[in-house]
């Protein structure tokens, strides 16, 4: 009988083997991923070449877009004409409430955010020395 000359591995040397908690390799036996054999009434066994089945290179086709050359362009999808539209008034309104917001400053524009935050770094700062 061929199963006899052949060396087991007990569930925790599988896991160790895989790098997967043994409570992993119980649930692939349980759901039929990986043959197990009764070694006894109490002992279960696996053999190598059942685990090396469950190993197997991952082939999603997620490499081809991650090996994309840099000047290759990307393909963006044509919009609608209602796409269109609705991008345009967003724009409009986002040009209108800058206007106003503008208006209500008395023209004056905000500030670039950089002297903003050295503003308030200097303030706490202060508050903190």
């Amino acid at each position: 009988m061929q199963t006899l000359n052949e060396e087991y591995l007990t569930v925790t040397e599988a896991a160790t083997l895989v790098r997967v908690a043994p409570s992993t390799i119980r649930r692939w036996i349980r759901e039929g991923n990986l043959p197990a054999y009764r070694l006894g009434p109490r002992r279960v066994g696996l053999k190598r070449e059942d685990l090396a089945t469950l190993v197997t290179p991952i082939s999603t086709g997620v490499e081809k877009a991650i090996e994309r050359p840099d000047d290759a362009p990307i393909p963006v999808p044509k919009l609608t004409p209602e796409q269109k539209r609705r991008a345009l008034e967003a724009f409009e309104r986002a040009q209108q409430l800058s206007k106003q917001i503008l208006a209500r400053r008395g023209g004056k524009p905000f500030p670039p955010s950089w002297i903003v935050i050295n503003e308030q770094r200097d303030e706490r700062t202060r508050q903190l020395g």
